[in-house]
């Protein structure tokens, strides 16, 4: 069996299941990460709102370059996988009838899916289902904090009519104490000092998203520390 893990951006998994991976690859099974918003901005002006977290991140106009390298070296410590998607992340992405942004502010990607974009689901799906594999066992994202490409990627995944598990989106997970589980069944994951090493390693490697939620590398290591300890490992619902 393959495992699957589908990542709405190239830090989403090490985020919320790094440790996990880990632990799985350590134990024999074949794992692989796959991006979905992990396409190069296209060419032209970028949004005010996206040049302020190239600012932010330290990075120019080669960002996705950049995200890119830093999810490759993330897979290597956790010794799985991956396979990078084309589209764009959702700041970058532009109506193709007006050329505008379509999510051009930070309330904007945590607000609804743009009409423009209405076709986008089936389009992910028929891309996913061209080459999973047969033995393929399916990761996906709740969604939690309503991040655009979190929930198109659960949408998408959610057309492929096949057998899915999911996972909670950290840090977004923070913030919501309850969600609608449906009739899945949770399967706890106990992660070991050494597991927990890696994952902070793994999210380390991300060098340029640190600053998204955190002051600090150290601030990081702590905060998965945490969040380890309070859920008593890793989740997954199936």
């Amino acid at each position: 069996m393959t495992w699957i893990y589908l990542s709405p951006h190239l830090d989403d998994i090490a985020l919320s299941l790094g440790g996990l991976l880990w632990r799985q690859s350590l134990a024999g099974e074949r794992i692989s990460v796959w991006t979905i918003c992990a396409g190069d901005a296209p060419s032209g002006p970028l949004s005010p709102f996206a040049r302020a977290l190239h600012r932010r991140w330290g990075v120019g106009r080669e960002a996705t370059a950049v995200r890119r390298a830093e999810d490759i070296e993330s897979c290597r410590v956790l010794e799985v996988a991956y396979r990078h998607f084309s589209l764009p992340d959702c700041i970058y992405r532009r109506s193709l009838r007006t050329g505008e942004p379509l999510y051009a502010t930070e309330e904007a990607i945590f607000g609804e899916v743009h009409p423009d974009e209405a076709v986008l689901v089936d389009q992910l799906a028929q891309t996913m289902k061209a080459t999973l594999p047969v033995d393929a066992k399916i990761i996906i994202p709740w969604g939690l904090g309503g991040h655009v490409d979190h929930r198109l990627t659960r949408a998408a995944a959610e057309r492929l009519g096949c057998p899915l598990g999911y996972y909670a989106d950290y840090p977004y997970v923070l913030d919501v104490p309850a969600w609608d589980v449906g009739d899945l069944t949770p399967r706890q994951y106990p992660i070991s000092k050494a597991a927990l090493a890696k994952w902070q390693s793994a999210v380390a490697a991300h060098q340029s998203q640190i600053s998204t939620f955190w002051a600090s590398r150290d601030e990081m290591y702590a905060a998965i520390q945490f969040y380890v300890e309070r859920q008593a490992g890793v989740t997954l619902w199936c």
